[in-house]
C-alpha cells in the first residue's frame, strides 16, 4: 500500500481556518460525534471539523432549499407527487442531488453508502430525507462517508487513512474526487483548513463532554 506525505497545493487563508473556531457543539452533538468516531474508526475532531465547515458555508439558498424540501415532507399522495415534480422542475435537477442537513449530504450519496454496507437505510425516499435532516445522525453520516472514502482508496493500494486534509477535501467531491484514485492526492485549501481545525480541536477540551461546556454560548452554536 502506498503511503503518502504530499503537501497541499494551496494553503487556506487565515479566516477560513479561524471561522471554524466560532462553531460550538452542544453536549448531544459531541456525544454523537464520539460514538460515530468509535463506530467508523475516524477521528472525532475530523468529523466535528467537517460539520463545522459545512455549517459556516450554509447560505440563504441552502436554507430556502431545505425549507422547500421540509415542506414537501409534510405533504401526501397526489399533492406530494405534484409538489416534488414542480420543485425539481423549478430547480432543474432531482431532489436526490440536493445537499441537505447538518452533513450537507445528498440522497444519492446516502444511498451509495447504504449499498456499500456502511449504513442501514430506510425504505422510502421520504424516510431518507428525514434521516438527512436528523441532527443526531449528522456525525454518523459524516463518519460513514469518510470511512468509505479511506477504504475506497485503500482498495486501490493508496493509503489516505491518516491524511485528514485529503479526506476532508474528498468529503465534498466524492469517493474518488475529480481525478479518480491516484498515488499523489493533494488537499484543497478547504480540506487543509478543515484538517488544521481538527488539529486545533485536539488541543482543546473538545473531548470533555460536559454540561458546563455545552452551556457556554460563544459565536455560533450547532445545537439539536
Amino acid at each position: 500500500m502506498t503511503l503518502l506525505s504530499i503537501s497541499p497545493k494551496t494553503q487556506p487563508n487565515p479566516w477560513s481556518v479561524l471561522r471554524l473556531r466560532l462553531v460550538q457543539f452542544d453536549t448531544s452533538t459531541r456525544e454523537q460525534t464520539h460514538l460515530a468516531a468509535e463506530e467508523f474508526g475516524i477521528s472525532a475532531e475530523l468529523i466535528a471539523s467537517v460539520l463545522a465547515d459545512e455549517f459556516v458555508r450554509r447560505d440563504g439558498w441552502d436554507l430556502i432549499q431545505e425549507g422547500l424540501v421540509r415542506l414537501g415532507l409534510h405533504l401526501q399522495g397526489r399533492v406530494a407527487r405534484r409538489y416534488w415534480q414542480m420543485l425539481e422542475a423549478a430547480c432543474g435537477r432531482p431532489v436526490t442531488t440536493f445537499s441537505l442537513g447538518r452533513a450537507q449530504m445528498k440522497t444519492g450519496t446516502l444511498r451509495s453508502l447504504g449499498a456499500l454496507g456502511y449504513l442501514s437505510l430506510p425504505e422510502t425516499t421520504q424516510e431518507e430525507l428525514h434521516l438527512l435532516f436528523d441532527v443526531q445522525q449528522a456525525p454518523r453520516l459524516v463518519a460513514a462517508c469518510l470511512r468509505a472514502t479511506a477504504d475506497h482508496w485503500a482498495l486501490h493500494s493508496v493509503s489516505i487513512e491518516h491524511r485528514a486534509d485529503v479526506l476532508a477535501t474528498l468529503y465534498s467531491l466524492g469517493l474518488s474526487g475529480t481525478r479518480g484514485v491516484h498515488p499523489a492526492p493533494e488537499a484543497s485549501a478547504r480540506g487543509e483548513a478543515i484538517a488544521q481545525h481538527a488539529d486545533w480541536l485536539a488541543t482543546t477540551t473538545f473531548r470533555e463532554v460536559t454540561e458546563r461546556q455545552a452551556d457556554v454560548h460563544v459565536g455560533r452554536k450547532i445545537a439539536s
